[in-house]
């Protein structure tokens, strides 16, 4: 009977502390629980007569040293021994010194325990840790092998470093590194501006359940939070040759971690000021010796401190993204050759018909234009004055081209001394504006051995088609057209410019 009242008081007294303890503070639950320990304690006493008291007042010494550790153990155990005098009328110090070693005893212990957990715990968050590095690393492998698309390759470098589901930080930026133009440039950033910024970003990621690959595709599609930021670090430039961190890091090989708010060097300075930036890390981005850019990463909402383990795990992405932008460089320096004339730069031939056929399927409802231009008497100049002479000729006709056209990437070499120009939305009207443009360029420049032409200097003969006059809507249809117009200007004397009107000239 008296078991089952103490059993009976110990569950009340649990469901009362339970349920004080949710509207409570974590210092009162404490207190809470060493009430109720010294409750309990005192119950079994009163149901008892206090026989054995000396050895229920070890419970309260324990939860003493579990809520307030050595402190709360030293006073649990001289109130133990001030009630157990209280009841006994006598004070024992063997029974004092006899609690001392207990909660000794009961320290060591629940030290090692702790140790053991904290251990397990720092192990899983290791291993959890790496497996998302790995995880990481792994994705943005398989993304950068996937793509030799310049633009892509950078949003997939900063979304790794970033994010929830990728290493975390709050930033990243990349500059790239010319060292024959002697300078170091902002070109693409992920993250935001501000704190303030930062936190309303987080909420949406969050609200949209966004995983790595989801980010990645999103900031392609052109919606993301970064444009602010990009605008920011794109009219960033720093010459390569300043002593700065910038250039320190690139010579080192090895990532610098700084404090932008408190340091003398002027870029550190520039990025304090201009996007807020204290504590960050540059990583350089290197492959075989040549400095492709710089990664810098910092936490510019949560003020997380960059640890040399946080530091370790952005290395494997660093040295992956330089390898990655050393083969993109190596495949845009292959197809720059492959799409450009190797003499005068403009795009060749093969860029030419690639590009009319997407321009023909995106300009399907407006109108397109080509001009076709020729040098005339160019086979009498080359045998008069060599072939070394007329390359330098196309040369600066190219140049000429360049700087008259209203994009200079519509230019294109078309073969021998031909040369094309398309003009999208530009009308024959239009379009023959252009080409006596051209014309006007050309006789208003010196060309070595012009004088020397018939005529006494050197011209070009040109054919106008726009879409809109054809009887057939195919890029075949234009070219003959436009060269029928060309033909045309060359048999009524040269130097002019004629157009195909949808009837033969």
């Amino acid at each position: 009977m008296v078991y089952g009242i103490w059993l009976g008081g110990i569950v009340f007294i649990t469901i009362v502390i339970n349920v004080l303890r949710l509207l409570t503070t974590p210092l009162l639950n404490r207190w809470l629980l060493v009430g109720a320990s010294g409750l309990i304690v005192i119950w079994h006493g009163v149901l008892f007569d206090f026989y054995d008291f000396h050895w229920s007042v070890l419970l309260l010494i324990v939860t003493g040293l579990v809520c307030f550790e050595w402190r709360g153990m030293f006073a649990a155990i001289v109130t133990s021994w001030l009630l157990v005098y209280s009841q006994s009328g006598m004070l024992s110090f063997p029974l004092l010194f006899s609690y001392f070693f207990f909660g000794l005893g009961a320290a060591l212990l629940f030290g090692y325990i702790k140790q053991l957990k904290r251990e397990r715990s720092e192990r899983l968050h290791m291993l959890t840790g790496s497996s998302r590095q790995l995880n990481v690393f792994r994705e943005v492998s398989f993304t950068m092998q996937d793509t030799l698309d310049l633009d892509r390759l950078l949003q997939t470098i900063l979304t790794s470093v970033t994010a929830g589901h990728g290493l975390g930080f709050n930033r990243s930026i990349i500059f790239f590194a010319d060292p024959e133009k002697d300078s170091i440039y902002g070109v693409m950033g992920t993250g935001p501006m501000s704190p303030e910024e930062g936190f309303q970003i987080w909420e949406e990621i969050t609200r949209q359940h966004f995983d790595l690959q989801s980010l990645i595709d999103e900031k392609e599609t052109g919606t993301s939070h970064d444009e602010q930021l990009n605008e920011r670090i794109r009219k960033m430039r720093i010459p390569f040759d300043g002593e700065h961190v910038f250039r320190q890091t690139l010579e080192t090989g090895r990532p610098i971690h700084v404090y932008a708010s408190i340091t003398d060097d002027p870029v550190l300075r520039m990025l304090h000021a201009e996007l807020q930036m204290d504590e960050c890390t540059i990583f350089p981005l290197h492959h075989q010796g040549i400095p492709y850019g710089l990664l810098v990463i910092d936490n510019v909402v949560n003020k997380k401190p960059i640890t040399p383990q946080k530091i370790d795990g952005v290395r494997p992405i660093a040295e992956q993204a330089s390898l990655a932008l050393h083969q993109t460089t190596l495949y845009q320096r292959i197809e720059t050759l492959a799409l450009r004339d190797g003499l005068t730069r403009l795009k060749n031939h093969r860029s030419f018909e690639q590009d009319l056929d997407v321009l023909f399927r995106e300009c399907a409802d407006e109108e397109l234009s080509l001009i076709v231009m020729d040098i005339d008497h160019f086979k009498q100049y080359n045998d008069t004055n060599g072939h070394l002479a007329g390359n330098e000729l196309l040369t600066r006709l190219a140049s000429v081209i360049r700087r008259s056209v209203p994009d200079e990437q519509m230019a294109y070499r078309f073969g021998g001394e031909e040369f094309v120009v398309l003009l999208p939305k530009f009308d024959e009207v239009e379009a023959t504006n252009v080409a006596e443009t051209i014309r006007a360029a050309v006789l208003k420049t010196s060309f070595t051995y012009g004088e020397a032409q018939p005529g006494g200097r050197l011209t070009l003969s040109f054919g106008v088609a726009s879409k809109h006059t054809l009887r057939h809507q195919t890029s075949e249809q234009l070219i003959e057209c436009a060269d029928q117009a060309l033909y045309a200007a060359k048999s009524r004397g040269k130097n002019q410019v004629c157009r195909w009107e949808g009837v033969p000239l």
